[in-house]
């Protein structure tokens, strides 16, 4: 059984979508919004560089050097690893300065390549990686986008509004865009490399 941890980043932007469930960590910032919404962490991580409120008391707070290869969003899901967790639930983890954005969606592969489950959720959307697997998505009013993640991928889609069987897709064309899930549920089959998927709910 899966043991699920919420990490809540600190876009400026983030707004706290849904209940995080699951142990519940804040990435610097992540304090403010958690805070905000009314949500109480178990641990608090970060240098403090960009959190406007007094630490919390009666909470783990695990405190780092400002100087650090590691952005606070990794070490919360380090943090998350240590303590068990093999699903890991960003949120607030898009928006603001656009570079920190795509810190994040690499930190999705970063939790990968460790074996654990990484999921960006937003307002109205969510992003993962699909790796050399199927992914089984049931009907729901909206998109379903798919992105090479590495150079090419190669991917067959099936119950959607447009099929595709053993396509290479590469990073160089969004072929992937804008696609529907047309039956009850639609498969994303991932034959060999990553594949960026997002979906996003109407």
């Amino acid at each position: 059984m899966s043991r699920i941890c919420s990490v809540i980043c600190g876009s400026p932007e983030g707004n706290l979508i849904g209940c995080p469930e699951g142990l519940i960590i804040c990435a610097d910032r992540g304090y403010d919004i958690a805070a905000a919404a009314g949500v109480t962490p178990d641990i608090v991580v970060g240098d403090f560089d960009s959190s406007e409120r007094p630490l919390p008391e009666g909470i783990r707070v695990i405190r780092v050097d400002p100087v650090k290869d590691d952005t606070d969003t990794i070490l919360a899901c380090d943090t998350a690893i240590e303590e068990g967790c093999d699903e890991i639930r960003l949120y607030c983890a898009t928006g603001g300065r656009p570079d920190h954005t795509i810190a994040n969606i690499q930190t999705l592969e970063y939790l990968r390549v460790r074996g654990v489950h990484g999921i960006i959720i937003g307002d109205r959307f969510r992003m993962y990686l699909v790796h050399e697997r199927e992914e089984v998505i049931p009907a729901f009013s909206g998109y379903v986008s798919v992105f090479s993640y590495g150079e090419t991928c190669m991917l067959s889609e099936y119950g959607m509004k447009y099929n595709l069987v053993r396509y290479r897709l590469d990073n160089a064309f969004p072929l992937g865009v804008s696609n529907e899930v047309a039956e009850s549920e639609g498969h994303i089959i991932v034959h060999g490399g990553t594949a960026l998927v997002v979906e996003y709910h109407n």
